[in-house]
C-alpha cells in the first residue's frame, strides 16, 4: 500500500514537473524565440538569410553539417534548435539532407569512440544506473527492434541511446540504418518548421509543433509504460529461474 502511494506521489510529481517545464519553455519562446522568428520570416529576415548563405557559400552547409554531428557527440546540447535552423537556412530539402549528413557522421563517430574506449567514456556521459533504465537492450534477441522503437519514441534521450547502443554486439551498418529511420520523421518535423517560418506560412508551423506536442506526451506515456513492462517481465523470468 506504501509502495502504491509513493508510486503516485511520483508519478504526479513528474506531471506536475512536465507542466512547469512547458510554461517556462513557453514564456521563453513568446519572449525570445517567437519575435526572432518572426524578424527572420519577414522580408528583411529573409533577405538576411539569403544573403548570409550566398555571402559564406560552401561553408555554411559544411559548419551546419560539423555543428550537427558535434551536437550528436557532446550528447546534452539539444538538436530541436539545429534542425530548426536547417529548415530556416537551408529550406525543407536541403535542411534535411544536411541534418541527416550530420546526423550521420556524428553516430559514426560515437560508435567508433564507444567501441574504442568502452564503458570508461560511457560511464562519463550517463552513469551505469541511469543505463538500467534501458536494460531492454540487453535481450539479443529482440535489440534491433528495441533500437528501433527507443530512437522512435519522442521524449527519449537520442544522444544518450547512441552512447549505449554501441556497448551491444550491433553492428555499426545496421546500427546507423536503424537510428536514421527512426529520428527522420522528427527530424523532418522540426526542418519543417523552420523553413515554414521563414516562408510565412505560419499554419504548417503551428500544426507540426501541435503535433509534436501530442507525440511528445504520448512518448513520455508509453516510453515508461514499455521499459516498465519489460523490467517487470524481466522480473518474472529471473524468479522462474530461482524457482
Amino acid at each position: 500500500m506504501a509502495v502504491e502511494k509513493n508510486g503516485k506521489f511520483w508519478k504526479i510529481s513528474g506531471i506536475l514537473i512536465l507542466i512547469l517545464v512547458l510554461i517556462v519553455i513557453s514564456v521563453f519562446s513568446m519572449k525570445y524565440f517567437v519575435p526572432a522568428c518572426k524578424m527572420l520570416s519577414s522580408e528583411q529576415g529573409r533577405a538576411w538569410i539569403a544573403g548570409f548563405v550566398e555571402k559564406a557559400g560552401i561553408l555554411a552547409p559544411l559548419l551546419f553539417v560539423l555543428l550537427m554531428a558535434l551536437q550528436i557527440i557532446i550528447a546534452i546540447l539539444p538538436g530541436g534548435p539545429l534542425e530548426i535552423t536547417a529548415g530556416m537556412l537551408f529550406g525543407g530539402f536541403w535542411g534535411t539532407v544536411l541534418t541527416v549528413v550530420g546526423m550521420f557522421l556524428g553516430t559514426l563517430a560515437v560508435y567508433g569512440l564507444v567501441r574504442k574506449f568502452g564503458t570508461k567514456l560511457v560511464d562519463i556521459v550517463i552513469p551505469e544506473q541511469k543505463r538500467k533504465k534501458f536494460s531492454v537492450l540487453e535481450n539479443q534477441e529482440k535489440l534491433a527492434f528495441w533500437v528501433f522503437v527507443l530512437f522512435l519514441i519522442p521524449g527519449i534521450p537520442k544522444d544518450l541511446l547512441t552512447y549505449i547502443v554501441p556497448l551491444t554486439n550491433m553492428s555499426v551498418r545496421q546500427f546507423l540504418t536503424l537510428s536514421t529511420l527512426a529520428r527522420f520523421p522528427a527530424m523532418v518535423a522540426s526542418v519543417l518548421m523552420g523553413s515554414s517560418l521563414t516562408e510565412g506560412r505560419y499554419w504548417l508551423c503551428i500544426v507540426i509543433a501541435c503535433i509534436a506536442a501530442i507525440a511528445a506526451f504520448a512518448g513520455f506515456y508509453f516510453k515508461n509504460s514499455i521499459l516498465r513492462h519489460h523490467e517487470n517481465h524481466q522480473n518474472h523470468k529471473n524468479l522462474k529461474k530461482l524457482d
